[in-house]
């Protein structure tokens, strides 16, 4: 089975990169993003075995 990490790390290696990021960072907290909201509902396990199976019964 394979497996994968989510853990990504950077180096900020000069002071105009921390500064690019700084900047990116307060636009983001001074601008954010205004989603809409998603109707979600559950699948059945009925439909769940349907999908599975590529609806056949």
């Amino acid at each position: 089975m394979a497996t994968s990490s989510l853990k990504k790390s950077f180096v900020i290696s000069s002071k105009p990169e921390a500064s690019k990021l700084v900047k990116m960072f307060t636009d983001s907290l001074s601008n954010p993003i205004i989603t809409k909201p998603v109707n979600v509902s559950n699948a059945s396990p009925e439909l769940l075995k349907e999908i599975i199976n590529g609806g056949r019964k």
